[in-house]
């Protein structure tokens, strides 16, 4: 991954190679009982609460876990914090404040500052994904960025030029090859953990 000069790494390459060793978990991810059950015609509202409510597990997570360990990495972290998102949408379509509170929170195993980019990289890129499951629940469910679907909304209009800064800062923090080996083995680690937690809502709806 280094560049023309052998001094560091190329921002090209590294982006480039953090998506195509990560390809499979994502798709992974995406080929979840659950996640796909989110993009079908007849989802239902109890579809969209119980992915809903793991993601809130996982957002939260990170960002009492994750953001203190990158907070000198990006300078806009303040903006993208959205767990207050999911819940707001939780308790607009039916939870109790008292509910969301005690959905349990998973261990986040990512270690160092480059682990924790790694988390972060995977928390960033479902605001790309989440447009597309915006259009399908409103159409579906009848839900709105005001309305039950706030988090999907992502940072509205800002959500193209919020991943392009997220990009550039990464790129520019994963200067050695040891900074971004940790941020790829984090990423592929996250990707797959988030369609571990997903399963097992699966499987607890099924008991």
């Amino acid at each position: 991954m280094q560049d023309s000069t052998g001094l560091g790494i190329d921002p090209n390459t590294f982006i480039n190679e953090l998506r195509t060793q990560t390809s499979e978990s994502h798709q992974q991810l995406e080929e979840n009982m659950l996640s796909k059950a989110l993009l079908l015609p007849e989802v239902s509202l109890a579809d969209y609460q119980t992915y809903l409510s793991r993601l809130y597990s996982i957002t939260l997570g990170c960002e009492t876990h994750v953001f203190p360990a990158i907070a000198t990495i990006f300078p806009d972290l303040a903006e993208r914090y959205r767990a207050a998102r999911i819940k707001n949408d939780l308790i607009v379509t039916g939870f109790s404040a008292e509910e969301v509170d005690n959905i349990p929170v998973p261990e986040l195993p990512f270690t160092g500052q480059a682990g924790a980019a790694g988390v972060m990289y995977v928390l960033e890129g479902s605001t790309l994904g989440g447009r597309v499951i915006y259009k399908h629940v409103q159409q579906h469910l009848g839900l709105t960025c005001e309305h039950g679907a706030s988090y999907f909304c992502g940072y509205g209009p800002q959500t193209g030029s919020m991943w392009k800064a997220f990009v550039s800062r990464l790129t520019a923090y994963a200067d050695s090859p040891e900074k971004a080996g940790k941020i790829i083995e984090s990423a592929t680690q996250t990707f797959t953990l988030i369609d571990n937690w997903l399963s097992e809502a699966v499987i607890e709806s099924k008991r």
